[in-house]
């Protein structure tokens, strides 16, 4: 029996182990490999402090687009859509559509995604410093690999920044792990099939 990319010892180890160990192991690691949806979270002290200017101001868009992002991260997918599509009914700009789009992305929506990052760059005229990127997200959740490499590469000339691994990461470090899944997907591809 091998085990490949399993350490010496614990090559060792397995066949010696007690059948209802090793049957517990196995558990465990199913368990790991299967990660159950996560469950939505209550509140925090950043959405308590979005509802108190939201209730401050019923008007305040920009409240309502950071409660929706907020939300789509704490797993609250209808409080999230509710308060995006009222950002952007409250102001209908480019950045408030781009930010739609991050919420909408963190929900997984990509379609949605795509459709307000679009917006979003029909409305800046790709002036923004984030429009490339940003559809780079929604091309890469819809599958549209290719417009997702077109745009990658508009963006690093744009910002070198997304041009290397190291600068990336730096870049990248406080976007969510879905984001910086995606935009570290097609970074790879970009930089082994597309790269000039």
């Amino acid at each position: 029996m091998k085990f490949p990319l399993v350490s010496v010892e614990f090559r060792r180890t397995i066949p010696r182990m007690n059948p209802s160990r090793l049957f517990a192991l196995s558990l465990c690691l199913i368990a790991f490999a299967v990660r159950a949806e996560p469950v939505p979270v209550d509140s925090t002290p950043k959405l308590e402090n979005l509802n108190q200017q939201i209730k401050a101001n019923a008007e305040d868009s920009q409240a309502y687009s950071n409660r929706g992002y907020t939300l789509a991260l704490l797993g609250r997918k209808e409080e999230a859509r509710a308060d995006i599509k009222k950002s952007v009914a409250l102001k209908d700009t480019g950045p408030m559509h781009n930010r739609a789009g991050w919420a909408y992305f963190n929900l997984g929506d990509y379609a949605e995604a795509v459709r307000e990052f679009e917006v979003a760059v029909k409305m800046s005229g790709f002036k923004s410093h984030y429009d490339y990127y940003s559809l780079v997200l929604g091309y890469w959740g819809t599958g549209r690999t290719k417009e997702a490499l077109e745009n990658y590469q508009l963006a690093v000339e744009r910002d070198p920044r997304f041009g290397e691994y190291k600068t990336l990461a730096e870049r990248t470090a406080e976007w969510t792990p879905l984001e910086r899944r995606a935009i570290h997907e097609i970074y790879a591809l970009w930089s082994k099939a597309w790269k000039p």
